[in-house]
């Protein structure tokens, strides 16, 4: 009996546990591609300050970071978009989706969820360095927010990397997992676009990750926290079925994935990218403001932005 993708889901579980068939290799045929964006630059992005839940827009090269990475993916075909409900990130998802075939056609989803991490009493205050002796109650008072070295620690009225990675569980609950489900009965492999924060997506994907008990990769949740703006990792995830005992596992339990790590901060649609002079790139982008190539006639030459120049985290 050949077995291929457009077999009916039963027949295919049928035929991997009685025929033989093997159900990797069929695995690719119930997919899910998860396409995680960080957002373009925020004016934010070039101060250093705690910008978390701080809703900065994105500057000029933001939005031209964004629009690039719209034109190189507009040959993927996405079918669902959500998005953080800050606007750094808002705005990048919508110049992804606008670049898409029919861009109408495509669901534009706001969640709170996918903020990035909360700040608390930290938000848009300078980075501080700690101080022998002092505690971290005692910097506070003084105004003073150190960076924080545990998973544990929060400033007050924060979020701690535990909250967000309980948090990032309700995304993958809420969000990712009904499309994974659905996935697994309609066998048409999917992309969906989620535009989020640095940070919160480097617990998503660690998350997602933890619940294929047989992962073998090596992703480094570091490096997502590091993702260029307009950087993106692509996750193909499916259920994991049959389950080890051959029975499907519970509804009330954590249905566990099949998890290929394709891509991690990639950022080659900004190779030709280039930063203008006079401070223009760095302003806050305006959507009402005609497009400043076109008001300047292309008569300054833009700075080259290096690969090499480490972004912050959020």
């Amino acid at each position: 009996m050949r077995i291929t993708c457009q077999t009916p889901f039963l027949l295919l579980l049928h035929s991997s546990i009685l025929l033989g068939a093997s159900w990797p290799s069929l695995l690719h045929c119930f997919m899910v591609n998860f396409i995680f964006v960080r957002h373009g630059e925020s004016k934010d992005n070039l101060r250093s300050v705690w910008a978390g839940v701080k809703d900065s827009p994105l500057s000029n090269h933001g939005m031209q970071q964004a629009e690039v990475l719209g034109d190189y993916l507009a040959s993927t075909n996405i079918v669902i978009v959500y998005t953080s409900d800050l606007q750094r990130a808002k705005t990048t998802a919508k110049a992804l989706r606008d670049k898409q075939t029919n861009p109408l056609s495509i669901p534009f989803i706001e969640t709170s969820h996918l903020r990035e991490q909360n700040f608390g009493a930290g938000e848009g205050m300078k980075f501080s360095k700690k101080e022998k002796g002092m505690s971290l109650a005692a910097h506070y008072a003084k105004g003073l927010f150190p960076a924080l070295h545990t998973r544990q620690e929060k400033f007050p009225g924060g979020e701690s990397l535990h909250d967000m990675a309980r948090r990032a569980e309700m995304v993958i609950e809420e969000i990712l997992l009904p499309h994974v489900v659905q996935e697994s009965k309609d066998g048409v492999m999917k992309s969906i676009a989620i535009v989020s924060h640095g940070l919160f997506i480097g617990e998503l994907v660690a998350a997602i990750i933890r619940r294929d008990r047989d992962y073998r990769g090596e992703v480094d949740v570091r490096n997502l926290r590091g993702m260029k703006n307009t950087g993106w990792t692509r996750l193909a995830v499916a259920l994991k079925f049959p389950a080890p005992n051959g029975t499907v596992v519970s509804p009330s339990t954590k249905l566990a994935f099949n998890v290929r790590v394709t891509d991690v901060n990639r950022y080659a649609h900004l190779s030709n990218l280039h930063r203008q002079k006079g401070g223009i790139g760095s302003l806050a982008h305006d959507p009402a403001q005609k497009d400043i190539r076109s008001f300047l006639g292309g008569k300054q030459k833009p700075a080259i932005v290096r690969p090499s120049q480490k972004p912050a985290p959020y």
